[in-house]
């Protein structure tokens, strides 16, 4: 089932679920709260034991990919060479990240405002979805950085099916436009050297 679903189906259940129950009694107020806290430290415990993984594999494989800019920018992309080691922190730390703001923006709404609807669905999701994770795949599931895993990641994007690209069309496509970069590298780097004498 594709994720965008199956995510439309929890919050779906979840607002059916929150329906039913008494919201103003404070044993059930404590309750959300209590399992929201407990799924958020969760996510940030799969993000940690992600980070120790990640840094005790030490992968130091070279990984080149292009990193596309904010759309309509006008900018070209960029060619990123790393490791996958470092790739994988890059990408767990902006997990952590997202978790905190999201953290941090559902404190704010419950305590200032009262709001306790959406806890429920941010009681499932988040940790749904860290464990869904293709970092979460590879490093804590030990699942082959293949086929879908392969570095870089990208987001799951739920219009695929309808353009009808292949996988192996737009790996090789991707493939080509890093060659192209690097190619334009080189010859920036060149020119530069030239420059220099």
């Amino acid at each position: 089932m594709n994720a965008q679903i199956m995510n439309m189906a929890l919050v779906m259940g979840s607002m059916q679920i929150t329906n039913r129950l008494d919201l103003e009694d404070t044993k059930t107020k404590q309750l959300i709260l209590g399992a929201y806290v407990t799924a958020q430290v969760i996510v940030l415990g799969i993000s940690f034991i992600i980070k120790k993984r990640v840094m005790a594999k030490k992968d130091t494989a070279v990984l080149k990919y292009l990193d596309q800019p904010k759309p309509m920018s006008g900018e070209e992309p960029k060619l990123v060479t790393t490791t996958n080691m470092a790739y994988d922190l890059e990408q767990n730390a902006q997990a952590q990240k997202q978790a905190l703001i999201g953290l941090a923006l559902m404190v704010f709404l419950h305590f200032q405002f009262g709001v306790i609807r959406p806890l429920v669905v941010q009681s499932i999701l988040p940790v749904k979805n860290a464990l869904q994770s293709k970092w979460a795949q590879v490093h804590l599931f030990g699942k082959p950085a293949e086929g879908d895993l392969k570095r870089p990641w990208k987001a799951d994007n739920p219009f695929a099916a309808l353009t009808g690209a292949s996988n192996e069309q737009s790996e090789a496509a991707e493939k080509a436009a890093i060659k192209k970069a690097e190619k334009a590298e080189t010859k920036a780097g060149k020119s530069e050297s030239k420059k220099d004498l």
